[in-house]
């Protein structure tokens, strides 16, 4: 049962570090769990279901508890010592042995859950953060391309290729070299061009100015970027999920995987030495790597796709009633109604009685309103889109849904950014990928995997994007804006094209920003500095 009686000063001395209010509420009594090692709250979590005390209670139950089994007394223990070492010394063991043998033993796998870590991960690939991103249970902040310059980044050389030496070798270190010296010269020219092209008129500030321009200049001469480059991001996830992804790298057959799966493995294993046991390479993730890409080639064959020329959606499959299933689905929670006979119903509607009610349930939606959630409650869209690497680095982030995405190859053609053209660059730069995809093959002859370090941004892949139709309409709405990058941009608009010949009532109501401009980017970047500068006045006046 849940305490009834208020904590002794002394208790709460001892609860106050870890927990943020101590009064029990009769009802609604919400806190913070904090400053906790890692193992100890998912073992608070884990005997939530098997106590009928709150979690302050179990805390202090199981730290009496082990006192006592240490021989010592609660009463000895000073709340004023170290948090971390009196709690690792009485609870860690016994936290140990729970989550051992629930978590593990038993294969409670949402104990693991309830051991939350945050990483940094520095000097890595862009080859490695793409498979590791892909991961949809984890939250990921990345450095980005377009508001940093990656002129000082390092490469990663991969070890098989440095090791053959000679022409391969050669090759990939070449590739390295020219592209990059591309994208660094090129981003000064860039934005000389773009001052030429639009000065700053008088009502803007120079500082959002100036980072509109360096944005633009970015997000073309990012494409002379390869994977190898390294980039740096953040990770926030729990337990179970990482040591998902640690099995995974260390499972890879690139060295750089199994590096970068060991040292998170190392780290986390200071935190969470038990749940992370089980975390280890796999035979069978390690069979498929060398067997799905052969299973692969003999199915294709020796065909070869013709190269596209630039990015384009597919879509492959939708739910044919599809605005009637979303008008059912937004309906359902507040309906008494089975789902097949309040489907009927629905199509029983003349249409426009059904684009009223649909009119209707969205009337009040704000500009920075999500879609309702009910518009979940139908089949999802299934899109193949042929898209550059680069923009595919922001569409990854869209991990709700599922997205699968072939092997980074040369075949399909590359993008060329139409400002690199204006900027009288364009010769340059289709030369520069020419040589760089002439010199990947040669990688690719011997390490086909590794090649994927050297296949500039710019080249075009393809991938499955499988998306609910709210999380279509949200993609929709972010990547087509203005301020987006011009690839990512196209993908979106043909997306909801593919939407308005499909479901027409639905892509009424989802925002697409359809009209073309030059340096998007400007408005958000002058009005964010507008807003800073009136915070700040706010705060000075307070």
């Amino acid at each position: 049962m849940l305490r009834g009686m208020p904590y002794t000063e002394r208790e709460r001395r001892l609860l106050a570090p870890y927990f943020s209010t101590l009064e029990p509420r009769e009802h609604a009594d919400v806190y913070l769990v904090r400053n906790l090692p890692p193992e100890v709250a998912a073992t608070l979590n884990g005997v939530y279901s098997r106590s009928p005390h709150s979690m302050r209670d179990n805390f202090l139950q199981r730290l009496r508890k082990g006192m006592e089994e240490s021989g010592r007394s609660l009463d000895e223990l000073q709340p004023e010592e170290p948090r971390r070492d009196w709690l690792a010394d009485v609870l860690a063991d016994k936290s140990g042995t729970f989550l051992k043998t629930y978590a593990i033993d038993h294969g409670h796998n949402s104990l693991r859950e309830g051991s939350v870590l945050h990483l940094a991960v520095e000097n890595v690939s862009q080859l490695v953060t793409r498979f590791i991103q892909r991961e949809r249970r984890c939250s990921f902040e990345e450095s980005s391309t377009r508001y940093i310059s990656f002129s000082s980044e390092g490469h990663w050389r991969d070890p098989d290729v440095a090791a053959a030496g000679g022409e391969v070798a050669a090759a990939y270190e070449e590739v390295l070299r020219t592209t990059f010296a591309l994208y660094q010269e090129s981003i000064e020219l860039l934005v000389a061009h773009l001052e030429r092209k639009r000065p700053m008129r008088p009502d803007e500030k120079e500082g959002p100015y100036r980072r509109a321009l360096r944005a633009e200049a970015f997000d073309t001469a990012r494409y002379l970027l390869t994977p190898a480059i390294h980039t740096k991001w953040g990770m926030v996830a729990d337990a179970r999920t990482l040591g998902d992804v640690i099995t995974e790298l260390l499972s890879h057959p690139l060295a750089e995987f199994r590096l970068v799966g060991t040292r998170m493995q190392e780290q986390c294993q200071t935190l969470l030495p038990t749940l992370l046991r089980h975390a280890k390479p796999n035979e069978f993730l390690q069979a498929q790597h060398a067997q799905l890409p052969r299973l692969a080639r003999q199915v294709q064959g020796l065909l070869r796709a013709a190269p596209a020329g630039g990015p384009c959606v597919r879509l492959l499959a939708h739910d044919p009633n599809l605005d009637d299933a979303l008008l059912a689905g937004l309906l359902y929670e507040s309906s008494s109604l089975p789902a097949a006979d309040l489907l009927r119903r629905v199509q029983e509607l003349p249409r426009d009685a059904r684009e009223s009610l649909f009119t209707q349930a969205l009337a009040a939606r704000g500009p920075r309103d999500p879609l309702p959630f009910g518009l979940e409650g139908a089949q999802p869209f299934d899109f193949e889109i042929l898209v550059d690497f680069g923009a595919y680095r922001d569409i990854g982030r869209h991990r709700k849904g599922v997205q699968l995405q072939q092997a980074l190859t040369t075949e399909h053609g590359h993008l060329t950014p139409p400002l690199m053209v204006e900027a009288g660059l364009g010769d340059r730069y289709r030369a520069c990928l020419e040589r760089a995809a002439a010199l990947r093959e040669r990688v690719a002859a011997r390490f086909p995997l590794a090649a994927g370090y050297v296949t500039p941004f710019a080249f075009l892949q393809r991938a499955r994007l499988i998306f609910d139709p709210r999380q279509v309409g949200y993609f929709v709405e972010l990547r087509s804006g203005p301020e987006g990058h011009f690839a990512y941009r196209q993908i979106a608009l043909e997306m909801h094209e593919h939407v308005r010949r499909v479901a027409p009532l639905y892509a009424r109501f989802v925002r697409a920003h359809e009209d073309g401009v030059l340096l998007g980017r400007m408005r958000a970047e002058q009005g964010a500095e507008q807003r800073r500068l009136e915070r700040m006045r706010a705060a000075g006046d307070a």
